[in-house]
Formats: structure tokens, sequence, C-alpha cells
């Protein structure tokens, strides 16, 4: 069967200092799949190129990845598209489209958005299938998708060292972001992941992640891992025989060290031992908020003292940790804002990251806004929704009714973190990419 050229664009997030600091592994994930399948393959990748420098090959199938923040431009990149090639398929997948299928047809004039994982919907598409809106199950044997198709971007430049050097050096400087699982089982108010994964977890099995990070490791020079994973601590069980297999490349000298994202209701300090010596160098924590009253808003069902146990458990173990922070939540006062910043004080955090709140479309904030008193301005053109990026990113400021108040929040909490401030390392990348 001769199937259509398909070509993969990934669109670029001018917000940020560097990004190239994340590879676009979910599209790559649909390229090796596609072409696992015998599909002709072509990647389009835009980061780090200013619109007057963008070149799409040409195809028969275009398949664009979009997150509420890329809206904006994925629209341009739909448009050039479509004035130079009528006839074409345009197709969007990603988390926006799956959360505002509808809306995304009627702004970005595609021909088709997937909902869901995108592998085999995207596969139904190639072959044939023209539903407006095709959605996607959850794939739920992960380690039957191959791993990310690396070759189809310039690799050695996204595995050099950025933000993570807050960590420390290590011997190659070159970090991999792996995703062992996909999912999150819970539900906080201001996430939307679980609009995508209905909070469920699957993992990759052991064999398959190692099997990853030898990859990177012989091809690239990877020797630091960063795992992607909304909550990498899930099941405790599955992390310690995962740290049995990375524990023995570690001593190998495969891997020098790797770090994670989880919960303050999640350290155990005996697993926190056995992850040190498996190469655990750092693990980051979704802190939030010093505020009770507005950790119990957003549903985050933890407490403050609990995450500030959870910052000294980790150190107590030799990990470095790393707490992100945000200003802007529902409820915020300037007594609230007063707490996060005695609580910054407090915590014995290596870094912390500190950003302005977005109502991301799916999650509960923005689907009932009058229920936690925050105004949504529904029909935007998400040009503001940007949740990270340079230490002067204050666009997320002016989707609240009082941007110049939450601008002068932020930044004194980052006057309260000083050199702690996650921002300087992630410039390091920046200034050495000049």
């Amino acid at each position: 069967m001769k199937y259509p050229k398909v070509v993969l664009i990934n669109p670029p997030s001018p917000w940020l200092l560097s990004d190239r600091e994340h590879p676009p592994d979910n599209l790559l994930t649909i390229a090796s799949f596609l072409r696992e399948k015998g599909v002709n393959i072509q990647f389009c990748d835009l980061n780090g190129f200013p619109e007057k420098y963008w070149f799409i090959p040409h195809g028969d199938i275009y398949g664009v990845s979009c997150t509420t923040p890329h809206y904006s431009i994925v629209i341009k990149i739909v448009a050039k598209l479509k004035a130079r090639q009528s006839n074409a398929l345009v197709v969007l997948g990603g988390f926006h489209p799956s959360v505002e299928p509808e809306r995304t047809l009627r702004d970005t004039k595609c021909d088709i958005v997937i909902r869901g994982e995108g592998e085999q919907a995207l596969l139904d598409i190639v072959n044939g299938k023209r539903d407006k809106i095709v959605t996607a199950p959850l794939v739920e044997n992960i380690d039957e998708i191959p791993m990310p198709a690396w070759d189809l971007i310039d690799m050695h430049d996204y595995v050099k060292m950025g933000t993570n050097s807050v960590i420390g050096p290590t011997p190659n400087n070159k970090e991999a972001k792996i995703l062992s699982a996909r999912g999150c089982p819970f539900d906080c108010a201001f996430c939307a992941q679980a609009a995508i994964s209905k909070r469920r977890m699957r993992y990759k099995s052991v064999q398959r992640v190692i099997d990853e990070i030898k990859y990177v490791h012989y091809t690239y020079g990877v020797d630091r891992v960063n795992f992607f994973d909304d909550t990498f601590i899930v099941d405790d069980r599955r992390v310690i025989k995962l740290c049995a297999g990375l524990k023995e490349i570690h001593d190998q000298g495969i891997l020098y060290d790797w770090h994670c994202l989880t919960r303050a209701d999640r350290t155990d300090p005996e697993l926190f031992r056995i992850m040190k010596q498996a190469g655990c160098s750092q693990v980051t924590y979704g802190i939030e908020t010093g505020s009770q009253k507005i950790l119990d808003i957003i549903q985050k069902e933890t407490t403050v003292q609990e995450n500030l146990n959870a910052i000294k458990i980790a150190k107590a173990a030799g990990i470095k940790v790393r707490a992100q922070m945000i200003v802007g939540l529902p409820g915020e006062t300037e007594e609230t804002v007063e707490e996060t910043a005695e609580f910054i004080r407090q915590a014995p955090a290596d870094s912390f990251g500190m950003h302005i709140f977005v109502p991301l479309p799916g999650g509960q904030i923005w689907n009932d806004p009058e229920r936690y008193n925050f105004p949504i301005d529904k029909e935007t053109t998400f040009e503001y929704y940007h949740t990270i990026g340079k230490r002067t990113e204050e666009d997320a400021a002016y989707l609240h009714q009082n941007p110049q108040q939450i601008i002068k929040w932020k930044n004194y909490l980052v006057g309260v973190i000083g050199e702690r401030n996650i921002v300087k390392f992630a410039e390091i990348r920046s200034d050495n990419a000049k």
C-alpha cells in the first residue's frame, strides 16, 4: 500500500528563553509509530525559528501539535499551509484540540482534530478516516509504541544541559527527557491532565525504560535523565523495581544521575533512600502555594506542613529539591502571598520556580469559573497563556482582573526566592547557545 506523505510539525515557543530545552517527544513518538507502519514521514521542527524563517516541506497530510500556549501560532501555521496548498489535509492534535475540539476547528480552519492520544488516530486518518473530530482511546500497553524518533530532530542540541544544571554538572553535561509512564491519578483544580488521561496510569516496563536510557546514552552521550512523568511516584513498588534497573546502569557508568517530579504526599524516607542509591539527584515538588486555604481551594490534597516535611525528607536522603510555586491562584490575597513568602523562607529547597496561574482549558477552574470566583474570557485567543518563560515573562498576569497586582506579587516572591530562582539556570543555556 502506498501511503500519503505525512509532515509532522512542531511549532516554536518564542516566549521561552530556549525552546530547545524540551524535545517534542510526544510528536516524535507519533512519528516513530507511523514510520514503523510504513508511512512516509517527514518532521518539521520549528523550535528556535522566528516566523520569517519557517520552512515547512510539502506533504499530503500535515499533522500539527498544539498546546494552549501554541494556539495563536498554530492558527498562523494552518493559514500558511492552506494558502500554499488548499487541498492538503491539515490535522491538529495535542492537548488543546483534545479539550476544545469544536472551537479548534472553528478558529484554525483545519480539517480534522484529534481528541486524545494521537498514534492510532493519525494512522486511521492516513488510512482514510475523515471525521472532523477523531476520538482516540488511551493506549493500554505503551510498551507497544516504539521509542520517540529522536533521529528526526537535532537531538544533539536538545540534550545540552539547561535549567537542570541547577543540580550540578555531569561528565558529559547532556540530559534527555524520558517518559516512563502516561497519566496522573490526581485531579488538582488548576491542572488539566485529567481531561486527557482520565486519571489513569499506564506504565512502561522497567526494561523498556532502561532500553531508552541506553539508546540516548550511546547515541547522544546523555548521562542525566529527567523523568518527565506528571507524577513519578504513584506506585512505590513499581518505583523500587525501576530503581533496581537504574542502579545497575548507574553503577555501570551509563547513567550518571536522574531526577523526577513528585508530590509531597509521596515521600517515604526508605523509598527516597533507594532512589538516591539508584542515582536520583533531585526531586521536583509541585508545592504551588504556602497557603492552606488555597491548597484546599485547588484540591491539591496536601498540607503546608506536609510540603515542608517533604522537602526535608528529600534533603535528608541527600537528594536536592526544586519547588514549583504559583502566584495568582483563586483566592489569592496579600495575606496568602505573605504565607507563601514565609514558606519560601522556611523551606530548605535548593531552587524555586515561580509561575503566574493560567486557567488552562480542560481544568476544573476553566470548566467552572464561577465556583472558583475566577472570571475567564472564553473567547480569548490564548496569546497570554504562558505559564513559564523568560525572566520578564508576565503575559499570564493579563488573564487576571488585577494584572498589576499579580505582577507585584510575583516580583515580591521572586525577591524572596533570591539566588534560588530557577530562571537563572535557564539563562545559562540561553547564553551558551548564543
